[in-house]
């Protein structure tokens, strides 16, 4: 496996062993590598720097580093510019952790979730939520108040969220915006905290603005199995082959990402076009991606497009010739799709070169897509199997 990557990278975010933007995909760094068929399963991007998630539990981290959000608390730690794998010692109990279930990003923090062992009960385990970098919006769950102090916000590795999960349970998902995050429950209920000025947290949080500590988001019609988050929005996803989901957000709906389009509705009813559920779900800053799946037969299975909502000042959402994705990973103002012939392709937003060279006076790829040069990715043979997307930062995966 080889990991790849393109885009902004002020503060090394992308794990090239300097700061500089590049627009071509280029290998990645690692202090020390994956093992071997150790696939990576997630990509979390906060503004500067970024979280890997393999699939063994291990997490690497790379990027800004000044406030901890990459696990490490030593003075000469300011910017990763490799990945580093992430190990924690819990401060409650002092218990290493080097494994974790999910893993989110906010603008300045990271959330991780991993399951330790109960004190009180030997051979007994339970999720905690851990919790590093900043915390200015509460959006690291932690119970404290924003004071003058920017240094009394900081959350240093190794803390975690106390008291949070109702008995019995465990967190199934994690998902972040800038600024709010949410879990989601192993008996379908959906937690959230940080900002909730704009319904991100539903209707009933959001005169409160700011939700400190974890607390339940209410009015989900289905269990909850899944979610994803935009810059301050949210869709919560239950039963994907029953195209379960409901989107959160401000009803003055300033980029339409309420206007969930007619076909998607009620999808799996006679009425939607042979819609039935969808493979995958992607959120930007301000728009929604959904990977819709057919009823009918396979050639017409494979041939349901993109379809998307939302803000398309930059070419954000899906041209009209972009043929139908295998695969597809969403950016803050752009995206990734690979093809079913193995071309990777990007549109929207690009002005940090996270949309490959072929931009236009803007920095955008509006109203078409850009095939990324793959010369130096695939020059071993290996094919892409994965993508990622961030903060203007672009990732590729191969084996």
């Amino acid at each position: 496996m080889k990991l790849f990557a393109f885009g902004s990278n002020g503060s090394g975010q992308l794990a090239l062993g300097h700061t500089e933007d590049v627009s071509s995909p280029t290998q990645c760094l690692f202090d020390e590598p994956p093992a071997t068929g150790d696939a990576i399963v997630h990509i979390a991007a906060g503004g500067n720097h970024t979280l890997l998630l393999t699939e063994s539990g291990c997490v690497y981290a790379a990027g800004c580093n000044t406030d901890g959000r990459c696990g490490l608390d030593t003075p000469d730690s300011e910017n990763l510019l490799s990945f580093r794998r992430v190990v924690l010692r819990d401060a409650e109990t002092g218990s290493r952790i080097d494994t974790f279930k999910c893993v989110s990003a906010t603008w300045e923090g990271s959330i991780l979730v991993a399951s330790v062992q109960k004190s009180a009960d030997m051979g007994v385990r339970e999720d905690k939520v851990f919790v590093m970098g900043s915390n200015p919006k509460g959006e690291l769950g932690l119970q404290l108040q924003s004071t003058s102090t920017p240094g009394d916000n900081v959350i240093r590795p190794g803390s975690s969220i106390p008291d949070f999960l109702p008995q019995g349970t465990n967190v199934i998902a994690l998902a972040s915006g800038m600024g709010h995050t949410i879990a989601v429950l192993s008996n379908g209920e959906v937690y959230g905290w940080g900002g909730s000025r704009k319904s991100q947290l539903g209707e009933t949080l959001k005169d409160q603005k700011i939700i400190w500590s974890p607390a339940k988001v209410e009015g989900m019609p289905f269990a909850a199995q899944s979610a994803v988050c935009g810059r301050e929005f949210s869709v919560v996803c239950g039963d994907r082959g029953k195209g379960e989901f409901g989107v959160l957000g401000d009803k003055a709906n300033r980029w339409g990402v309420l206007d969930v389009p007619e076909s998607l509705r009620d999808m799996g009813s006679s009425g939607n076009g042979g819609l039935m559920g969808f493979s995958s779900i992607g959120a930007s800053w301000h728009g929604i991606y959904i990977h819709a799946t057919s009823q009918s037969s396979t050639a017409e299975r494979n041939s349901v497009p993109l379809i998307a909502w939302g803000r398309n000042d930059r070419g954000q959402l899906p041209p009209d010739n972009l043929p139908p994705p295998a695969k597809l990973a969403v950016g803050s103002e752009h995206v990734l799709v690979l093809m079913r012939d193995g071309a990777v392709a990007a549109f929207g937003w690009g002005e940090h070169g996270n949309c490959g060279p072929d931009t236009d006076e803007r920095g955008n790829v509006a109203g078409r897509y850009s095939l990324i040069p793959l010369d130096d990715v695939l020059a071993g043979g290996e094919k892409v199997i994965g993508l990622g997307a961030g903060c203007a930062t672009s990732w590729i995966v191969t084996e």
